[in-house]
């Protein structure tokens, strides 16, 4: 439990919350301080406890411990747990006084380094923060160094042809999925200047496959493939489409889309040109976060099936369910949508 919010506060019952500062003793004097962890200054034992000058019990009112989770050491990750990270003790205890407590404490998701997601579900998410105790303070604090990204989505297949009439559709791009997932009830989310929390982007959309039947030829075309969305791990680029098995004079394979890059999309590969009768369509380029949305199959010339839609965006911050209540502070860069419900 924090501390009481008026009335008689005892020695005891601060020791308790924040340890013993001075071996078996207590002096109010050893709160007094100051500690940086990560990108995360503190100034006091906790938030308006004074640093210098005089001190008092009054000024442990409603105070709690404060420990940091650490995901601003070491190097990239992915589809991580902070719940499972705290009780692995990978946290700092402000003062260093005593050992990690949960209940009542106001724990800190300190990320300063970059989270990554998995492909497929648009609910997985790089970074959940777990169930914590009803009372804790809870919340994610992305550093100038850190990254949470969803995955970006994989681009569309180009159609395929065959060389006796008749193509595939192109394929769908890949949706992309997503990067934070809030569990707890009551959660802050602040992002410093130069943090970014990115949902993942989808692939473009597979083109369509085209065919000219003119003066006794016969050409057929395939569509070029989707371009990958951005994220980690980004999207792969589709594959371009095929000449399948038949008899028409001919036909021309597709090109492949280009993978997605961290915040970058890829670009949709060219369809195949038959003689400039028979374009099959390009595929659409992966979206990104930099003004460019992912899109469908493109163009083409005597088409004679569909283009490949764009997959759809992942979420910047999900959360369990309707109930959980997200207060957000961003001076760096969030870029997704931040309503959306089921983690995975």
């Amino acid at each position: 439990m924090a501390l009481p919010a008026s009335g008689q506060i005892t020695a005891n019952q601060i020791s308790d919350e924040f340890g013993r500062n001075s071996g078996s003793q207590m002096s109010l004097g050893g709160y007094r301080l100051t500690q940086s962890v990560g990108t995360l200054s503190f100034n006091g034992i906790d938030s308006g406890v004074p640093t210098s000058g005089e001190i008092k019990f009054s000024d442990f009112y409603s105070k709690r411990l404060n420990v940091v989770v650490n995901f601003h050491t070491g190097g990239q990750e992915s589809r991580q747990n902070a719940k499972n990270r705290y009780n692995n003790n990978s946290v700092t205890v402000i003062g260093g006084f005593r050992g990690r407590k949960e209940a009542g404490s106001k724990i800190l998701i300190h990320v300063n380094k970059t989270i990554g997601s998995a492909k497929g579900n648009q609910n997985n998410v790089a970074l959940r923060t777990g169930n914590w105790d009803s009372d804790v303070v809870l919340s994610v604090d992305v550093g100038s160094s850190g990254g949470i990204y969803g995955a970006g989505g994989d681009g569309g297949q180009g159609a395929d042809s065959w060389s006796d009439g008749g193509s595939t559709n192109g394929g769908s791009g890949g949706n992309g999925t997503s990067a934070l997932g809030i569990e707890h009830e009551e959660t802050a989310v602040n992002v410093q200047s130069g943090g970014k929390i990115h949902a993942g982007a989808p692939g473009g959309g597979g083109g369509a496959g085209a065919r000219q039947v003119d003066e006794g030829a016969d050409r057929s075309a395939c569509g070029g493939g989707g371009g990958g969305g951005a994220g980690l791990p980004a999207g792969n680029g589709g594959r371009g489409g095929v000449r399948q098995s038949g008899n028409a004079d001919e036909v021309q394979n597709g090109a492949g889309g280009s993978a997605g890059q961290l915040e970058e999309n890829g670009e949709g590969g060219a369809g195949g040109n038959n003689q400039n009768e028979a374009i099959g369509a390009n595929g659409g380029r992966g979206g990104d976060f930099n003004g460019e949305p992912a899109q469908g199959g493109q163009g083409g010339r005597n088409l004679d099936s569909a283009n490949g839609n764009a997959g759809n965006n992942g979420a910047a911050i999900r959360r369990s369910s309707g109930s959980i209540q997200v207060d957000i502070t961003n001076a760096g860069a969030i870029h997704g949508g931040t309503n959306a419900t089921g983690i995975a």
